[in-house]
């Protein structure tokens, strides 16, 4: 069985991730039993620059100039329908016969060739029946897989580890919620395009769904009402427009709640698959936001009241060290939902 490392520990304390929307990077080093924050940065990826390969690794090589970063060994990671992660049970008779289970039965987990893609897994425990094992089973796609290997290699980087987006959200909400380890808790990261939500408990990932909303839908809704395109219509989902009258106002209002009304009612189905799998689940109360989709105004009070739920904002450098005179306390809590990804990527070496 080709492995990929998805699971194993490298030294390497820089995460980039290349987001849909914006590429962004952290770099952290270790201080005892904790890490600091050493540099970090976020640019949004402009037209032209995901068309192919070589733009992007241009992107990427530019942020490493700007930065004058000499290390070259990255944390990177994918995410989307060409990462399958899934919880699965295996019968086997000791862990030692379980890499041959695991290739001779995962086949049935995975809606691909299973020749056209690299398999990886982590056994978390004893299954319930004897001599079985509950497996967190990962296959991704060999082209994307890659097609990522192209990009940073074009860039001058090399790959220490390739992540999957869920897993670096789990590391980063291990890490700094340490007092949430024995309580179940719902993790939603909302990209651009697509969102990762994920269930934690009991120091693991025990569910882990790719959903297909993002960030661009509400500007879509935006832009449908005010008849704009996309880039004016982002414009006014950052930053808001002052001359908007009442009516308009109202009309953009109602179109961004109802897009954010149909993401709770994915989430409640999730949830409730969850929880229809096992009479020993846990429901969680407590709902962690991060991804750059996340920060939209009202997003919060409106997961809030339709979730029933104790919504906060995921925090990657809530027990992170960091110098006052380099890192604005305000600016890094304000970023911060968006930085989860790529902190838990770099936080992989520690």
């Amino acid at each position: 069985m080709k492995k990929l490392g998805f699971f194993s520990k490298k030294n390497s304390g820089i995460g980039l991730d290349l987001g849909s929307e914006w590429l962004k990077f952290v770099k952290i080093r270790p201080e005892r039993e904790s890490c600091a924050l050493e540099s970090l940065a976020r640019c949004p990826w402009q037209p032209g620059d995901l068309d192919n390969n070589t733009a992007t690794a241009k992107k990427i090589t530019g942020l490493w100039s700007q930065l004058s970063i000499k290390e070259r060994m990255i944390v990177s990671s994918m995410a989307g329908h060409a990462v399958i992660v899934k919880r699965v049970t295996f019968e086997s008779e000791s862990t030692k016969t379980l890499p041959d289970t695991v290739l001779k039965d995962a086949r049935q987990y995975i809606p691909f060739d299973i020749n056209d893609v690299y398999l990886d897994y982590q056994v978390l425990g004893p299954g319930q029946k004897e001599k079985s094992y509950d497996v967190l089973l990962v296959a991704s796609k060999k082209k994307v897989v890659q097609n990522l290997t192209d990009v940073t290699a074009q860039a001058g980087l090399s790959l220490a580890v390739i992540d999957v987006d869920s897993f670096a959200i789990c590391n980063s909400f291990e890490y700094n919620y340490p007092d949430m380890k024995e309580k179940p808790a719902y993790l939603l990261d909302i990209g651009g395009t697509q969102s990762a939500f994920c269930i934690y408990h009991n120091g693991q990932p025990v569910f882990l769904r790719e959903v297909s909303f993002g960030g661009r839908a509400i500007t879509d809704s935006i832009g449908s009402v005010l008849n704009l395109k996309r880039l004016d219509a982002e414009r006014i989902k950052l930053n808001g427009k002052e001359d908007m009258d009442d009516v308009t106002h109202k009309g953009v209002a109602d179109a961004i709640q109802k897009t954010l009304k149909s993401w709770c009612e994915e989430l409640r189905r999730l949830i409730g698959f969850y929880q229809s799998s096992s009479i020993n689940v846990v429901p969680a109360e407590s709902l962690y936001l991060s991804g750059g989709g996340a920060l939209l105004a009202d997003l919060r009070d409106t997961f809030t009241k339709e979730l029933n739920l104790d919504v906060q904002y995921h925090d990657p450098f809530r027990r992170v060290q960091f110098s006052d005179g380099e890192f604005q306390k305000e600016y890094l809590k304000q970023i911060g939902p968006q930085m989860v990804v790529p902190f838990g990527l770099a936080l992989r070496a520690l």
